[in-house]
């Protein structure tokens, strides 16, 4: 999923546990892993290739969704946060889980196995009209909770 649909999860789940900071952090820094790429290939300042890169469905460097999109990632890095504080691990595991439930969703390349190439692809096609009303469904419910 896009950016937005991200944060309008975390915008919720903040809502709902009060805690907004946590929640948006687990809910949107996951996509860090997309960087990777970004600075390796050298489009991380090509604002035009970057454009076309984060809005086509196809991953072409297969490395965007990988360690931080997996779900040994998500046990192992909230492990971490429970033990440190079970408040702030609840917010941020409940961000993070809306996050790969999200990206689960969409049509582009998934592993949530990762580093075991167990492909996903949703029903949603990424960037799509439908992802656009599903996002705004989820701005829709952060604004009447």
């Amino acid at each position: 999923m896009f950016f937005l649909a991200h944060l309008a999860a975390g915008l919720i789940i903040g809502k709902l546990i009060q805690n907004y900071p946590v929640a948006l952090a687990g809910a949107l820094l996951i996509d860090i892993d997309h960087l990777v790429p970004y600075i390796k290939y050298k489009i991380i300042f090509d604002l035009k290739k970057l454009w076309k890169i984060i809005t086509n469905p196809d991953d072409p460097y297969g490395n965007q969704r990988n360690y931080l999109h997996s779900i040994f990632a998500f046990i192992l890095i909230n492990l971490g946060i429970f033990l440190f504080d079970y408040r702030i691990g609840i917010a941020f595991s409940l961000g993070y889980l809306s996050h790969l439930f999200l990206d689960a969703l969409d049509s582009s390349d998934f592993y949530p196995l990762y580093p075991i190439k167990l492909n996903v692809r949703g029903p949603i096609k990424y960037f799509s009209k439908t992802e656009f009303i599903l996002t705004l469904a989820l701005f829709v419910i952060f604004f009447f909770i």
